[in-house]
Order: structure tokens, then sequence, then C-alpha cells
């Protein structure tokens, strides 16, 4: 359940803290940092992330006041003005990486960031509306702090849906009959994710929030 909710709070993230605000003018020990790696395999480019809030996940989003900065394997991140964050994009699979965060004080926080791949099986489908269906990914099994997550995108609007599992240890994930029940017959849009939000290792006395993530190819499957 634990991680369930890292992952429904870290979805929060996306709908909260509109406004932004300078970091000079809050108390440093109260900023609090998301640092993300996220690849796309569809675009074959990684994403370094990094957002910086005031208090908490959903207080205001900051904006470093130099000479505070956000490094991720020594390259500097430049601010994204339109959605509040730093970010630096890569060609190819970068695996792992370093964040490094220095605040107007001097602190310094060191964070280390893993991305745990996954990808649909060589053969997926077709998926029968009438069962539940069994799909065993491409990919290691999962640990603590983990979750995959499978979106079925049917062709009118409004009809995907989401299935997701935590179990630790586990190498598949079920597809609810109910739930395909609501796709429509034909080709759906499949993709599949792969999150990792280890606890941080070094953050101010807010906290922050770690996440490897994964994005795998988009497949076509058949629902009938």
């Amino acid at each position: 359940m634990k991680k369930l909710t890292l992952v429904l709070l870290a979805g929060v993230i996306l709908l909260t803290g509109c406004l932004r605000e300078d970091s000079e003018n809050v108390n440093q020990d109260r900023i609090w940092a998301h640092y993300e790696l996220f690849y796309d395999a569809n675009e074959d480019m990684t994403y370094a992330r990094a957002t910086f809030r005031f208090g908490g996940m959903t207080g205001t989003k900051l904006n470093l006041t130099d000479p505070s900065e956000v490094r991720f394997n020594g390259d500097v991140l430049p601010f994204r003005e339109g959605l509040a964050y730093y970010e630096e994009d890569y060609a190819g699979f970068i695996q792992t990486g370093t964040f490094e965060f220095e605040d107007l004080d001097g602190n310094q926080y060191v964070n280390d960031v893993e991305i745990r791949t996954i990808e649909f099986p060589e053969t997926f489908g077709p998926i029968d509306q009438m069962a539940a269906f069994e799909l065993s990914w491409d990919g290691s099994a999962l640990t603590d702090f983990e979750i995959v997550s499978v979106w079925l995108n049917g062709i009118n609007e409004g009809d995907s849906q989401l299935f997701l599992e935590e179990g630790e240890g586990s190498t598949d994930i079920i597809l609810s009959q109910n739930d395909l029940e609501e796709l429509p017959v034909g080709t759906t849009d499949a993709w599949i994710e792969r999150a990792y939000r280890p606890l941080i290792d070094q953050a101010t006395d807010v906290g922050g929030m770690l996440t490897g993530r994964y994005r795998g190819q988009q497949r076509p499957v058949e629902i009938q």
C-alpha cells in the first residue's frame, strides 16, 4: 500500500502548484525536491528532471535563485519556464545518474537515481474480453518501492483502462475481466511503464522524492 500511495502522491504533483516563487524568498531548509530520471523507449530519449517546491510536494514551485543550482551527472539543468521545473534531455538510454542540488546556504544534496527496464513480451494478445488476462512482462521481478502500470487505450474517447501491479516479486500483471469489458472490440494501443521510487538519500527537513521511470515501446493489441 505504501508504494501505491507514493505513486498516487506523485500524481498530485502534476495537479498542484501553478504558482511559483524565487528560492531566495523562502527558508532553504523548507525546499522539497523531486528528482526524476525518465526514459521513453518510443523516442529513445532520457529526461533528467528536478522540481523544487516550498514546504512539500503540493507547495509552490520554486525557481532557484543564482548561485543555487541543480546538476545531473555534472550538467547544470536549465529551467523550463512553462512547467517550472529543471530538465535536460539526452539521446539514448541513461540507466543511472546523480543529481546534485546546492541551495543558497551552501548546503549540498546528492542523490543517485536508477531506472529499471520493462517491455511487453514479444508475443502479446489477442485479449479475450470474457476472461482475465495474465500479462508477463519482459524484465526483472518487482522489488520494494516499485510499480508497473499498463494502459489500454481503445478507439473511442474516454475508454482507456489502467492496470497496476506493485507486489514484490511479481513478474506479471492481471488485466481483470471487468475492466477489459469496458474496452471496445478491435485494435487497442497498449503502454507499459515501470517506476522505481526508493527513499531519498539526502534531502532538507521537508524531504523529497526519487523516481526512476521507464516507458516501454507502445504496442497494438487486439481486443476480441
